[in-house]
């Protein structure tokens, strides 16, 4: 194994427990008896029974030669499917069947999330026999729901205990802003630091002492983020499509000139750049300047007014350009003049928690994680990156390996401490493209292989 920090992951033990033999005493006084059926050769009455004392030993040698190999051999073969195969402490939850948790994070605010996989029987929490993994969904502002039980392609559930969040204000976490655009007060400081603090309490209330992080795309940040906080709580970091939370990344998005060379993407940047610069001439001071279509913390200022105040079709305006910059499907894509009001409340929640945090991240509080990759040194890492994604331009990723080589963090086949394996693919952000879908199993198989190995040493 050429991870050189094994002494962190604990030696996993097996817990069983005895089980009593059950007898029943025959009688008040008497001694415990048994009975024998007679086994001797021509012995044609097989309804003669007799009983004895409870000697072992007696009736062991009062058996003939050929029988008492027989039961020797039986003995044998008992006691060692006992060793195999003790008693079961776990059971095996579906995706389909998840426990669904709820805890109070103080100020109204509460947090959703469910668990699945390998759990202790009789309980929801974490065995020790598997490890555990924490899913960091993506957006900002989606939910667990909107991955649709699709993350039993990538964990195991006989070999994982896994954890998924609905993040602060998503989802199922209250006040969600899916529900009632007029519950975005309650998240105008939202950070990934807030996040990173909510998956803390979340690991605590669960009993678990470490788990993996697994995130892509913005998952990836708050995965980045939350590792570099509490490094001691994680046994690796399972990255897709990778985003730093800087102003050049939302450069590379959010203005026009990002889009020179396609004809489609720069229509569609457009259609958003043309309603914003109108919100804006109708609502501005006589004397203001016009929006720089390359100004992208203007645009995104724009659009986080028009979004508190829920205007529906800035949000879905907004919603519209992020989709179909992802999607190549024509099917897929969406009309931003036509609202389609059954996917309005993601197309809020979305909406909302993108602007919010990116504006906070890259300009009001700079996240700055290239600065702090330090605090990984000691974490197992892999990456699967596309380099056709749109959306998290694949230099991030570059980037990201090139900071971690600094830290220590090398090839898993050398003998430098560390470990880091990114796979950079023909394939793009969604984990739905089969290249990207293949790589993310293979990377969760090396973490388990990665465990198993800690767990012989």
């Amino acid at each position: 194994m050429m991870y050189q920090n094994a002494d962190r992951f604990k030696k996993l033990e097996h817990k069983t427990s005895d089980v009593p033999l059950q007898t029943q005493q025959q009688g008040e006084g008497q001694p415990l008896m048994m009975r024998h059926i007679s086994m001797q050769r021509g012995d044609d009455n097989r309804n003669n029974y007799y009983t004895s004392t409870y000697n072992w030993k007696k009736w062991f040698y009062d058996v003939r030669p050929r029988s008492r190999l027989l039961v020797a051999a039986a003995f044998i073969a008992i006691v060692m499917y006992a060793s195999l195969h003790p008693r079961r402490d776990t059971e095996v939850i579906s995706i389909e069947r998840a426990i669904e948790h709820t805890i109070d994070i103080g100020g109204g605010l509460s947090i959703w999330f469910r668990t699945w996989g390998t759990h202790r029987r009789g309980y929801s929490s974490a065995p020790d026999a598997v490890p555990a993994v924490l899913f960091v969904h993506g957006g900002p502002g989606q939910a667990v729901a909107d991955y649709k039980n699709g993350n039993k392609r990538f964990f195991d559930a006989k070999k994982l205990f896994v954890v998924e969040v609905d993040q602060r204000g998503t989802g199922n976490s209250q006040p969600s802003v899916r529900d009632d655009y007029r519950n975005m007060k309650y998240y105008q400081g939202v950070s990934i630091d807030l996040i990173a603090q909510d998956f803390e309490e979340v690991r605590k209330y669960l009993g678990i002492e470490e788990w993996a992080v697994w995130g892509g795309s913005y998952g990836s940040t708050i995965a980045l983020n939350y590792c570099m906080i509490y490094p001691q709580s994680c046994t690796g970091l399972l990255l897709r499509g990778i985003y730093l939370d800087t102003p050049e990344e939302l450069s590379q998005v959010y203005s026009r000139e990002a889009f020179e060379d396609d004809d489609r993407k720069m229509a569609e940047f457009n259609t958003l750049y043309d309603f914003a610069k109108g919100y804006l001439e109708r609502n501005a001071a006589t004397g203001d300047e016009e929006l720089d279509p390359n100004d992208a913390q203007g645009l995104l200022q724009a659009y986080e007014e028009m979004i508190s105040h829920g205007d529906k079709q800035a949000i879905w305006t907004w919603h519209s350009f992020e989709n179909n910059l992802m999607e190549d499907r024509p099917e897929m894509q969406l009309d931003p003049n036509v609202i389609v009001e059954t996917k309005l409340p993601e197309a809020q929640n979305v909406a909302f928690f993108e602007v919010r945090l990116w504006l906070h991240g890259a300009f009001q509080q700079p996240s700055n994680l290239l600065d702090r990759v330090h605090r990984l040194s000691n974490i197992p890492i892999w990456m699967c990156q596309g380099v056709y994604d749109n959306v998290c331009p694949v230099q991030n990723a570059w980037n990201l390996v090139k900071a971690l080589k600094k830290e220590c963090h090398r090839h898993p086949r050398s003998d430098d401490p560390g470990y880091l394996q990114a796979y950079f693919l023909d394939a793009n952000h969604e984990d739905t493209d089969p290249v990207m879908e293949n790589c993310l199993k293979r990377i969760m198989n090396e973490f388990l292989e990665m465990m198993n190995d800690n767990e012989v040493k």
